[in-house]
């Protein structure tokens, strides 16, 4: 299944034996299912239905549901039976013969007689109501989530090329880790000759720099960032709702680009986690619109 947006609309009319339905869904971001629904007073015992159909479907967003109903306030037949009217004419007939009565049948003549036209009260109960919603509902919602996967099309494609940009940058900052362990060994060596007269026990020294380097070292953030990385792509074909966990693991990648930044002790490692932070942020703004 596609990402999706929750941001969508869809729409579905259609011409029923009760009436012509449409039904509108709009639907923007939020962080649970809110639906609200608005119909015709006939159909207030219809709104769990909706609700259930609706929610059946989509797991997250604010969604607004619309249904009109075009019909006549009394849904009244009107009907003649042919039966009775051929029997009327049949006498007639008989009648003009019996007693030889000039004169052609009228529609007048007929009109005395109101026993062959019917008018008839065409109630229908919920579940046939349901009948025939039903499937514009269905048509309404397929067009709905239609809408949300092309809009989740755009933001999958603008979050890989984001992605793209924060392993850039995470490569970067690999390989620029080891020489700045190089660099601050030295630099502590000089430090250290200045502080004292005698020249430090190389030992001791060599010691101190590893414990430093253990300090300073950024292997694991890198690795699980990288891990971080590829299992937020891994969801872009997930199967079902996944921005919640979006949101998780992006919550674990800015604390990875926090603890390289703190460790850094170097101007360009610090900048690039500057950059990967922003890169995140970028990214989380994006899947607050995701389902």
């Amino acid at each position: 299944m596609p990402i999706r947006s929750m941001t969508g609309f869809g729409a579905a009319e259609e011409s029923t034996a009760s009436g012509t339905y449409r039904v509108e869904i709009r639907g923007v971001n939020n962080r649970f299912l809110e639906i609200q629904v608005r119909q015709p007073k006939f159909l207030a015992n219809l709104e769990q239905k909706i609700r259930k159909e609706i929610s059946g479907t989509i797991s997250r967003g604010s969604i607004q549901v619309n249904v009109f109903c075009d019909r006549e306030d009394e849904t009244v037949k009107i009907s003649w039976d042919k039966g009775i009217v051929d029997g009327y004419m049949t006498i007639f007939r008989e009648i003009g013969l019996a007693y030889d009565l000039q004169g052609e049948i009228a529609l007048s003549d007929l009109l005395h007689f109101t026993d062959f036209i019917k008018a008839e009260n065409t109630i229908y109960n919920e579940e046939e109501i349901w009948e025939h919603l039903g499937p514009v509902m269905g048509q309404a919602i397929a067009a709905f989530q239609s809408s949300r996967e092309d809009e989740g099309a755009f933001i999958v494609n603008d979050l890989k090329k984001v992605l793209d940009d924060i392993s850039v940058s995470l490569r970067e900052i690999e390989e620029r880790a080891p020489a700045r362990i190089e660099t601050y060994a030295v630099v502590l060596q000089e430090r250290v000759k200045k502080l004292i007269a005698d020249p430090p026990d190389p030992q001791r020294m060599t010691t101190e720099i590893a414990l430093c380097a253990d300090r300073l070292d950024i292997s694991e953030e890198c690795l699980r960032l990288q891990a971080h990385i590829a299992r937020f792509s891994e969801d872009f074909s997930a199967d079902g709702p996944v921005g919640k966990r979006m949101g998780f693991l992006l919550q674990e990648m800015n604390r990875e680009a926090n603890t390289i930044g703190s460790k850094a002790n170097d101007a360009d490692i610090s900048h690039l986690s500057v950059s990967l932070k922003e890169k995140i942020e970028q990214i989380r703004e994006q899947i607050q619109n995701i389902e």
